[in-house]
């Protein structure tokens, strides 16, 4: 029996069309086909499609405008025919996810991002619509404003509809009532009037009396609550009115769904296996609301914090959402899909544990490029030639770079730019402990950019397979101007060498004070099975790896330059193919990690946050603070 016979039963009539038929099949593709391996066959999906009140030949019709937009693909299997999303579908299809299943954090930083047009151009009809989804309101003719940095999404929308050189970017906050601003952008009347409606039907529906009616009423759940969110953006707490209906009617929504979810799935899997020729079932679907926290909790004011928490506390937040809240079985076809190799782009669902992961390793990568900029910085001024005060400023200029690069990476993770950098100054944001220390001479210098930067390329290079696609992207850059930069250090490192005795002298010592600090550099000694940075792609090597990789390449350089090390024991050893040392005090590492200031430390955050205050206002000329709003 093929599925079209099985999905009415006799006297069974389907239900008029509850939308157009491509609105219907991208329903059921994100809801049913997406959770359960990204394909069907066409008999499966006429057969869901014709209980949905959609006749076969319309749900052809639109599957063939799916394959040109580039959504869907079609496999031939002799009279057969099955559908597999591709790539781009798959992640259009996730991003809506987010949305529809209440997964993204409604976390905000307090600042606006705002699109604009040139005087006569404007965003056309269909680039409108997208905008509206992504959450952008309309403040006037030409310019738009969504509270969300929405990344690489935003830039693909507007490459799309070819308008990604006309428009004008802005990030502000505003002087005065968000909420009027929000109010003024988005109809939330309108939007009032849609929850209520919603909050109506879902109130009081109806009973499924068998499975089938459950995949029926549990599409039409999704297909309304879908077509509610093209008026609704999910703006913060911080944005709305304290009566705000969305919280219910997000609620309403998730109950219903879960009380006909699992009837739901058992019809859908039953049509799509007697389409199957040899009879398989698909894979068992991951709940699409597994990723999201609990009814109450992801739906609540209560889960939406204030904008002042978000502008100066959002490390919890922005870091992922609960570790427990992951399905098991997605988080499993995310590992097996990052150890076979798969990058992980932003748009990608990804486990709460992979992203807090990431983010918290990033946002220290970043911190560490600005905090290392500091002890080079203060010897541009004393350098002792032209030729070397202005390579050194060079590099603290390539170093601050990298730092606004690696957050742009962690921004794309959730994690604000702001949050992060308020953090670093204010003594929460951590950084490579080798920042910590202060740089007496200008052998300290040489010692930074031989000893510290030779051990930042060995554990930079390793990122380069790392499993997050955009750090991937930016490492590529910044491993091409470390190297540099180490080359930078090594050119003073052999003139002090080979200098006076007093130059050998200072280098000498400097080269005794460091070598502890960069022996921590590379962390405990930690097994690979037992290292969740390795188990979740976010690292490739172990630590031991790379500190026997850097002392392998730099101590033989020390030495040809005549240089002695601290430690008596440090020596390579045929047989294991290892260098064997002393241990370091590893709770000098522990001290710092815990976040117990050095004195240098403690001063260059002082100074950090002077200077923070008293150039307020030259970043709020850049970033626009002191604009009106619907500038």
């Amino acid at each position: 029996m093929t599925a079209a016979a099985t999905h009415t039963d006799p006297g069974v009539e389907p239900g008029p069309p509850i939308g157009s038929a491509r609105a219907v099949l991208l329903t059921i593709l994100g809801d049913a086909v997406l959770p359960t391996g990204g394909r069907a066959w066409l008999a499966a999906l006429t057969a869901v499609a014709t209980d949905l009140g959609i006749q076969p030949a319309a749900t052809r019709q639109a599957l063939r405008r799916l394959v040109v937009q580039g959504l869907v693909s079609p496999q031939r299997h002799g009279r057969r025919a099955r559908y597999e999303l591709t790539p781009t579908g798959r992640r259009r299809l996730e991003e809506a996810a987010e949305r529809i299943y209440l997964r993204r954090p409604l976390t905000w930083d307090g600042r606006w991002h705002l699109l604009s047009w040139p005087r006569g151009g404007g965003a056309s009809a269909a680039l409108q619509r997208e905008l509206r989804w992504l959450g952008y309101g309309e403040l006037d003719d030409g310019t738009w404003c969504c509270p969300w940095d929405l990344g690489t999404r935003l830039d693909a929308v507007l490459a799309k509809h070819d308008a990604d050189r006309a428009a004008h970017r802005f990030t502000a906050a505003l002087e005065g009532d968000d909420r009027e601003l929000a109010d003024q952008a988005y109809d939330l009347r309108a939007l009032r009037d849609a929850h209520r409606s919603f909050l109506a039907a879902a109130a009081a529906p109806d009973d499924p009396t068998d499975d089938r009616a459950a995949l029926v009423a549990r599409l039409s759940l999704v297909h309304r609550w879908r077509k509610l969110l093209f008026l609704d953006p999910g703006l913060p707490s911080a944005l709305l009115p304290a009566d705000w209906l969305g919280d219910r009617a997000g609620a309403a929504f998730v109950t219903a769904y879960r009380a006909i979810e699992a009837p739901a799935w058992r019809h859908y899997l039953a049509v799509a296996a007697a389409a199957d020729p040899t009879g398989a079932s698909p894979p068992q679907p991951s709940s699409n609301l597994a990723a999201a926290t609990t009814a109450a909790a992801a739906t609540t004011a209560a889960a939406r914090p204030d904008a002042a928490t978000n502008r100066h506390d959002t490390v919890a937040t922005d870091r992922g959402t609960n570790d427990h809240g992951d399905d098991p079985v997605r988080e499993r076809e995310f590992l097996a899909l990052l150890h076979g190799g798969r990058r992980i782009e932003p748009s990608d669902w990804m486990p709460s544990t992979y992203r807090r992961l990431n983010i918290r390793f990033i946002e220290m990568h970043a911190n560490s490029e600005i905090m290392g900029a500091l002890p080079e910085r203060e010897w541009i001024a004393r350098a002792p030639s032209l030729r070397r005060k202005r390579s050194l400023a060079a590099k603290v200029q390539d170093e601050v770079g990298h730092a606004h690069l690696i957050y742009r990476v962690a921004e794309s993770l959730g994690r604000p730019r702001a949050a992060m950098y308020e953090d670093l100054i204010a003594g929460r944001g951590k950084f490579h402990n080798v920042f910590h220390y202060p740089t007496h001479t200008w052998g300290d210098v040489a010692c930074i950019g031989f000893l510290v930067d030779g051990a930042a390329i060995v554990t930079q290079r390793a990122l380069l397979e790392t499993s997050y696609a955009p750090y991937v992207r930016v490492m590529r850059r910044v491993v091409a101007e470390e190297s540099l930069h180490y080359r930078h250090g090594e050119d003073i490192m052999l003139a002090m060498a080979s200098g006076t005795d007093e130059q050998f002298e200072m280098l000498q010592e400097a080269v005794l004070r460091w070598w502890e600090p960069v022996m921590h550099f590379f962390g405990t000694d930690v097994a690979r099975d037992d290292d969740p940075m390795i188990h979740w792609g976010v690292k490739t090597r172990t630590n031991e790896e790379s500190r026997q990789e850097w002392i392998a390449q730099y101590v033989p350089k020390l030495w040809d330059m005549g240089i002695e090390t601290p430690d008596p024991a440090l020596a390579y050893d045929p047989e294991t193919s290892r260098w064997t040392y002393t241990e370091p005090d590893w709770d000098r590492l522990r001290a710092i990690i815990k976040g117990e200031p050095t004195p240098t430390t403690a001063t260059r955050l002082y100074w950090r946050q002077l200077l923070h205050r008293n150039h307020a206002w030259v970043r709020r000329i850049l970033l626009g603070d002191a604009v009106p709003a619907a500038a």
